[in-house]
């Protein structure tokens, strides 16, 4: 399994193995160092069911470093997104991790290419209830076809689901 983060760049990564893999969600910021990256679990799951594909992980290496002031990390995300197989989207908003960026990636890609979106979040998240109607809407817009309409209530759930999309 290959891991990509910030500090390597979307396109050097190019040659990097198959299927991409990009965990969206919520990401734990360099001033909240208290704080716990959901990601290493996520990372720790694909591992344990032998993923042989790339994660990409929109954070730094470290877990100090700060976005603060770089502002190529959106268009690093954005290329991220656009060139991965497949997004999770794990959304375990609390009132320190809120997601913002989140909202906005989980709207833009459920208009986009919703079919590429495993959507998940635990029962306990923080203000989830429009997030959720409008993932349950637009699957009634469209008939009830669309390939992704479950929500996942926990990461070892969202994850398996991502691999089993990804092995059909």
């Amino acid at each position: 399994m290959t891991i990509i983060k910030y500090e390597t760049p979307i396109i050097a990564a190019e040659s990097a193995p198959r299927p991409w893999v990009f965990l969206a969600g919520p990401t734990v910021r360099g001033n909240q160092t208290h704080l716990t990256s959901w990601r290493i679990e996520a990372t720790a799951l694909f591992e344990q069911a032998g993923f042989k594909g790339t994660l990409i992980i929109p954070e730094f290496s470290t877990k100090t470093e700060t976005d603060k002031g770089k502002e190529w990390i959106p268009l690093w995300e954005y290329n991220g997104l656009i060139r991965c197989d497949h997004i999770l989207m794990w959304i375990p908003r609390t009132r320190e991790l809120i997601g913002l960026t989140t909202n906005f990636e989980f709207g833009y890609w459920m208009a986009r290419d919703r079919g590429k979106i495993t959507y998940g979040r635990p029962d306990n998240a923080f203000r989830m209830k429009y997030i959720d109607l409008m993932w349950n809407h637009d699957n009634t817009y469209y008939g009830g076809g669309l390939k992704s309409t479950q929500i996942f209530n926990t990461l070892p759930a969202t994850v398996a689901e991502v691999l089993a999309r990804l092995s059909n």
